[in-house]
C-alpha cells in the first residue's frame, strides 16, 4: 500500500519477536525484595503522613515506618505470618534497623525495639493506622509514581512525538484482573443437608461476579476487581505502576469508565505521554474521551462492528464512494460480477493540539485515474450538536455534526486502524498487563486475596505496587551508578 504511514499488516509468521528468555541478572530474591524496599523512599515519605502515636492510653510499640514496610513485603512474601517471619530472622531486622538509621536518623533507629513486630501486633497496627489512611496513602502513591516514571527516564519531552510508531516509554499500558475472592462462602450461615447442623462462614463483602476473557468466551470470576496502569522501558523491572483502583460494578463498561478516570489524571502529571494501550472494553465513547486530551488510544476494533458509508465525495468526474471499513476509510469498488470490495485508502495521521481539546485527522491519498486525490478526514472524536458550526476543511461547506446524521465517528475510526503494521507493533505492548496480573497472582497466598473487604484489600494492592516499584527504583539506581 504505496505511501500509507502505518504500514501493510505482517502476516503472523514474519512479525517480529519481541519476547526474550529471562536472565538470572534479572532474578530477585525476597531478600534482594527486602533491601529493595528498605532503600525506597517513598516508604519513609508517607509514615510522615501517618498520625503520630497516641500520648494516652496503650503506646503504639513500633513507628509507622515498621508497618509501611510490612505491608510492601506481605505481597513478597504471600501473607502476613510469614512477612513476620521474615523479619523476624535477626539479620533481617538488623537490615530494618540500618534501613531506618540511613533514611530516618540514628535517633529513630536506636529508638526501634531489639526484635521485630508478630503478626497479631501488625494485624493491630493495620486495623488502626493503614487501613483508616489507606486513601491518603494512595493519594502519595500516585503522586510519587509519576515523579518517579519520568526520573526513570520514561515519558520523555525531548525526544520526537511520532504519532505513528510511539515507543512503549511512551505509552501508558493499562487492564483489570479480578483476584478470587478470599473465601468461596457467598451466605454467613449454611445449614447441612444431612444433619441439618448450622455452620458459619466467612464471607468477603467486597466479593462479586464478574466476567472476564471479552465478551464472546465469557468466564465468571468470584473476586474483587482491580485496574491497574503502568509504563516501561524495555527489559525487566523497569515497569513503573502509576496507579490502581477498585472497579465496582461487574461490566465491562464500568471498567472502562474507571480506566478512562485514571489515564485522564494521569496526562495531568504526565504531560508527555503519547497514549493509552488497552484491550477490547474500550469502545468509542472511551476512545472518543481520550482523544480530546491529545492521546492515541489503542486498542482492537470491536468485532461486533460492520462496514459503514461514510459519504461520497465527487472530487472528479467518476466520484468515489468511502466506506468505513477496519476502523480506517475504504474506498467502495464494484468488480464486474457485482460484488463490492473495500479498498484501504492510504492515509497519514495528523495531530492538531488546542488549547482545550485536540483534533485528530486522517489525511487520505485517493487513487484515481484522473489523479490521486488529497481529502482529510476527522477521526478519533465524535461530534455533536453542541459544538461549533462545522465545516469541511477542503472545501469549507457547512457539514453536519456525528450525532445529527447518526455515526460514532469514534467507534468506526481508529487513530491508528487496526489492519495496519503499526498497530501490529504498538499493541503487543499491551501483554505487559498481564506482566502486572502475573506478578500480582503470584504475590497472593494461594491464588486468593488475604483480606476481607475493600479497604483492607487496596491496604494489600498498595503493597504489591509498593514493592514492584520499590524493586524498578534500586535497579534504575545501580544502572546510573
Amino acid at each position: 500500500m504505496p505511501d500509507d504511514i502505518f504500514g501493510a499488516p505482517l502476516p503472523e509468521g514474519s512479525r517480529p519477536k519481541r519476547k526474550r528468555q529471562l536472565a538470572d541478572r534479572d532474578q530477585r530474591t525476597p531478600a534482594d525484595r527486602l533491601r529493595d524496599c528498605l532503600d525506597y523512599p517513598l516508604l519513609y515519605e508517607m509514615a510522615e503522613l501517618l498520625p503520630p502515636p497516641n500520648t494516652v492510653g496503650c503506646p503504639r510499640e513500633y513507628p509507622a515506618i515498621v508497618y509501611l514496610i510490612m505491608a510492601a513485603l506481605t505481597p513478597v512474601a504471600g501473607s502476613k505470618r510469614s512477612t513476620a517471619g521474615l523479619l523476624a530472622a535477626p539479620q533481617d531486622w538488623r537490615r530494618v534497623r540500618a534501613g531506618t538509621r540511613r533514611h530516618l536518623g540514628r535517633r529513630a533507629a536506636a529508638a526501634l525495639p531489639l526484635t521485630a513486630p508478630s503478626r497479631g501486633q501488625y494485624q493491630d497496627a493495620m486495623n488502626s493506622l493503614l487501613v483508616p489512611c489507606v486513601d491518603l496513602l494512595e493519594e502519595e502513591f500516585r503522586r510519587y509514581a509519576t515523579q518517579q516514571a519520568l526520573r526513570q527516564g520514561l515519558f520523555p519531552g525531548d525526544i520526537a512525538k511520532v504519532w505513528s510508531r510511539p515507543e512503549r516509554r511512551q505509552l501508558i499500558v493499562g487492564d483489570a484482573t479480578v483476584p478470587k475472592a478470599p473465601s468461596k462462602a457467598r451466605r454467613e450461615m449454611t445449614a447441612d443437608p444431612v444433619t441439618g447442623e448450622i455452620r458459619n462462614h466467612r464471607v468477603d463483602p467486597a466479593a462479586r461476579t464478574y466476567y472476564e476473557n471479552g465478551e464472546k468466551a465469557k468466564k465468571k470470576v468470584r473476586g474483587t476487581k482491580w485496574f491497574f496502569a503502568s509504563g516501561r522501558d524495555d527489559g525487566y523491572w523497569s515497569r513503573v505502576i502509576l496507579s490502581f483502583s477498585h472497579v465496582a460494578g461487574g461490566e465491562y463498561e464500568d471498567e472502562a469508565a474507571v480506566a478512562v478516570r485514571q489515564f485522564t489524571a494521569l496526562k495531568s502529571a504526565l504531560p508527555h505521554c503519547m497514549g493509552i494501550v488497552y484491550d477490547g472494553a474500550f469502545r468509542g465513547v472511551h476512545r472518543d474521551a481520550l482523544a480530546r486530551l491529545g492521546l492515541l488510544a489503542v486498542n482492537k476494533q470491536h468485532g461486533s462492528l460492520t462496514p459503514v458509508f461514510y459519504e461520497k465525495i465527487k472530487t472528479c468526474r467518476s466520484g468515489h464512494e468511502l466506506w468505513c471499513n477496519d476502523g480506517r476509510i475504504a474506498e467502495s469498488i464494484r468488480l464486474d460480477d457485482g460484488t463490492r470490495v473495500f479498498e484501504p485508502v492510504p492515509i497519514k495521521l495528523e495531530h492538531r493540539a488546542g488549547s482545550t481539546k485536540s483534533r485528530w485527522y486522517h489525511r487520505l491519498r485517493i487513487p484515481c485515474r484522473h489523479g490521486a486525490h488529497d481529502y482529510r478526514v476527522p477521526v478519533g472524536i465524535t461530534t455533536t450538536a453542541e459544538h461549533r458550526t462545522l465545516r469541511c476543511v477542503d472545501s469549507g461547506r457547512p457539514l453536519k455534526s456525528d450525532s445529527e446524521r447518526g455515526f460514532h465517528r469514534a467507534e468506526h475510526l481508529q487513530q491508528i486502524p487496526q489492519d495496519t503494521l503499526a498497530h501490529q507493533l504498538v499493541y503487543p505492548y499491551r501483554a505487559d498487563s498481564e506482566s502486572v496480573h502475573s506478578q500480582f497472582d503470584l504475590s497472593l497466598w494461594n491464588r486468593r486475596l488475604i483480606a476481607y473487604g475493600v479497604e483492607r484489600q487496596k491496604l494489600f494492592v498498595l503493597g504489591f505496587a509498593l514493592s514492584q516499584n520499590a524493586t524498578s527504583h534500586q535497579l534504575h539506581l545501580s544502572k546510573a551508578a
